[in-house]
């Protein structure tokens, strides 16, 4: 019960906390083209404040903070993994392409002896 009230809770702090973004960042562009008399340079960089703003924000929502734990957990992951050597990279494509080539005579051959079949069967 006290999991749950806390899971709406912060969920309703996170809807807030996009609001909110979402709310700045639309007022920043509307100030952006409304105050169109101030130097550009003035300009862009309020904009790019609010945006410094916004992503300050919205890193501290709880979906941010839950993203970054899974891609430090990949990180963790992938440096487990045993990566392949060159020479085993090369000798297994160069395996996959011998089989293709097989695997290719022998169908080609196969539909050849087929279509000789079914034109001997039909003359």
């Amino acid at each position: 019960m006290v999991a749950n009230k806390l899971e709406v809770e912060t969920g309703k702090n996170d809807l807030i906390k996009w609001v909110l973004a979402g709310i700045l960042f639309i007022a920043a562009l509307f100030a952006f083209y409304y105050y169109d008399y101030y130097p550009l340079i003035y300009r862009v960089l309020g904009l790019f404040g609010v945006v410094v703003l916004n992503f300050i924000i919205l890193f501290n929502t709880e979906k941010v903070k839950n993203l970054r734990v899974f891609t430090y957990d990949a990180r963790v992951e992938l440096k487990k993994v045993v990566w392949s050597t060159k020479a085993e990279v090369i000798q297994t494509t160069l395996i996959v392409f011998v089989v293709v080539i097989l695997m290719s005579i022998l169908l080609w051959l196969l539909d050849k002896l087929l279509g000789a079949g079914i034109k001997f069967l039909l003359a």
